[in-house]
């Protein structure tokens, strides 16, 4: 399993190599994209400004870092590269819409994975499927669940042939793997489910309670253990700010949305109103 150096380090070998050639890493987390944003910040000065963070269409949360040469760059790409930005994101979807040499540079293929439709599969399903043939999460991206029986697959180039053939089967119910054409300017359909909680305030470890049901204790336990992240980054203070528009992951619980506080009770609580990642 790669570790965070490993991650920095082969984003630096493949900005060098972009010198020459479109680079591309394998797909990142988002937490593993602000990682090589801080570190290249840090030790590369302008490094950033040839980079931008591709999942395979717009709406992405995982995706790759590529590396354009000096002569594949447009001259009007926005020069802030932070790795979840949206307006960066939708100019360079249709930079390859309109340059499909060098979308055809960027080895990420969509799959559409369709069950029987007797099923109801989610996003677990499908991701359980695939990896139970033994595939690297590195090689594959976002899951977008479209509907009870079917979910879009980003997935490196090299993998999908191998995913074409070999996934027929997710839990007990048959599906078909097949490509899709690259669309850039499509953007991937999010499903949420609104959650309404009630906190003392806005620690992580009282979020993590409404959401999980945990106890306050259990939840404060779960955060130093290192079970919780908090915009996609572990966080280990059980007593850490959190805010609307943040996003907190629980392991085994899901991700969630943070949204506004709209209102409190009369003891003094805070209601906020979430959303979790469906």
């Amino acid at each position: 399993m790669k570790n965070q150096s490993d991650t920095v380090s082969r984003a630096f070998e493949m900005w060098r190599a972009s010198d020459y050639r479109c680079a591309v890493t394998d797909f990142l987390s988002p937490g593993e994209k602000l990682e090589i944003y801080t570190e290249f910040c840090a030790r590369s000065g302008n490094g950033m400004e040839r980079c931008f963070f591709w999942g395979g269409c717009r709406g992405t949360e995982r995706g790759a870092a590529v590396f354009l040469p000096e002569w594949f760059m447009p001259e009007n790409a926005p020069r802030h590269v932070m790795p979840l930005d949206e307006e960066r994101t939708a100019f360079f979807a249709d930079f390859l819409r309109d340059n499909p040499a060098v979308l055809q540079e960027i080895p990420i293929v969509p799959l559409s994975v369709r069950g029987s439709g007797f099923r109801s599969l989610g996003h677990r399903d499908f991701m359980g499927g695939i990896l139970s043939l033994g595939v690297d999460r590195a090689v594959i991206g976002d899951i977008a669940v479209l509907s009870e029986s079917e979910a879009l697959v980003f997935a490196a180039e090299r993998i999908a042939p191998f995913l074409e053939s070999e996934l027929t089967k997710i839990g007990r119910d048959g599906v078909t793997c097949t490509r899709l054409e690259s669309d850039p300017t499509f953007n991937i359909p999010r499903r949420f489910e609104d959650l309404p909680v009630t906190v003392a305030s806005l620690r992580l470890d009282g979020i993590v309670k409404a959401l999980t049901g945990k106890s306050r204790e259990d939840a404060a336990s779960a955060v130093r253990q290192g079970l919780c992240e908090l915009n996609y980054r572990e966080c280990l203070e059980p007593a850490a700010d959190v805010a609307s528009g943040d996003v907190v992951s629980v392991r085994g619980y899901g991700k969630f949305i943070i949204g506004d506080v709209t209102g409190s009770t009369r003891s003094g609580r805070v209601r906020v109103l979430c959303r979790k990642y469906l």
